[in-house]
């Protein structure tokens, strides 16, 4: 089964510097390697989902410039459609500096660009038609909220699943995600929402079920290399990470969004599919770089092969 789905969220020109540690405001840092690539949240995911058997279409602006041109070139080359990506002739494409230390860890400076001209009436002129040929619809916070609220309307009106990356971190209403299929924060994105720190496991498991508490029909709370908290009606789970070498996690969720959307719309169960999304988050942090290290089916089957043979 080859689901398909409509993303709508962030095409970013990242610049990402493999940098010793984050310098100091002043200092001179030599870096050993920059490589300029296309990302974003949205476009990332798109590939990652394209490359694990399913079929996207992406939902968003870019800049009339150079840098979004590249970005039409590289996720055509990908697969996935952009028929519904706009090019705004005031702003550049989006743009961002990713800092990669060698633990594999991330710091993020973005500026949106024409991520946020996106307009409701744009989108729905997009949305609409495809909605008949939609199984899902996956959107995270980099879009206008008024953009993502009409999506969500949209989707509800049409039965369509709705899959909610909630980040970045945003104060937009929990309106946009009370009715998903599956809300996926991170830890910090998690903490911002419900109101308080998580520190231990007692901690997260209480944000988790604040999370579903408040609507969705599930919780994947991402906790990086300590896997995966799993929160339904049925069930609370930690789902262990695989055993890495992390060389950066800049894409890392990405990959586990969209693996993880495409396992539920394959009608995987819950904890098989967080696991199939934890092997797409390996593959994408251990290599360097954001949408060229989007996992592919056959790296992901590889790896939990080898995990299930040294199990």
């Amino acid at each position: 089964m080859s689901p398909t789905i409509a993303i709508i969220g962030s095409i970013v020109t990242d610049i990402v510097v493999q940098t010793p540690r984050i310098p100091a405001s002043g200092e001179n840092m030599h870096a050993p390697r920059i490589q300029v690539m296309t990302g974003g949240k949205a476009a990332n995911a798109a590939v990652a989902f394209r490359r694990l058997g399913g079929r996207a279409h992406l939902l968003g602006n870019t800049g009339a410039d150079g840098f979004g041109q590249q970005a039409r070139v590289d996720l055509e080359a990908e697969g996935v459609d952009i028929s519904g990506v706009g090019a705004d002739p005031d702003q550049p494409t989006g743009s961002g500096v990713l800092l990669v230390e060698p633990d594999g860890q991330t710091a993020f400076i973005i500026a949106p660009g024409a991520n946020l001209t996106l307009k409701p009436q744009q989108l729905e002129a997009n949305l609409r038609p495809l909605l008949p040929h939609l199984d899902g619809l996956l959107f995270n916070f980099e879009s206008p909220e008024a953009c993502l609220l009409l999506a969500a309307d949209l989707a509800r009106a049409h039965d369509v699943p709705i899959f909610v990356d909630a980040g970045p971190d945003r104060p937009y209403s929990p309106e946009l995600w009370r009715d998903a299929a599956i809300l996926t924060p991170n830890q910090p994105e998690a903490e911002a929402i419900v109101g308080y720190p998580i520190t231990d496991d007692e901690s997260a498991v209480a944000a988790a079920q604040d999370l579903l508490a408040r609507g969705p029909q599930s919780v994947v709370l991402k906790l990086g290399a300590r896997g995966a908290l799993l929160a339904s009606a049925d069930t609370i789970q930690h789902i262990p990470a695989f055993p890495i070498t992390a060389v950066d996690s800049a894409g890392a969720g990405d990959a586990f969004t969209a693996g993880l959307t495409l396992a539920v719309l394959q009608g995987r169960a819950l904890p098989q599919a967080v696991r199939f999304a934890n092997a797409c988050g390996a593959v994408a942090a251990s290599r360097f770089g954001t949408m060229p290290a989007m996992p592919r089916l056959a790296e992901v089957e590889e790896l939990r092969a080898a995990a299930t043979a040294t199990a």
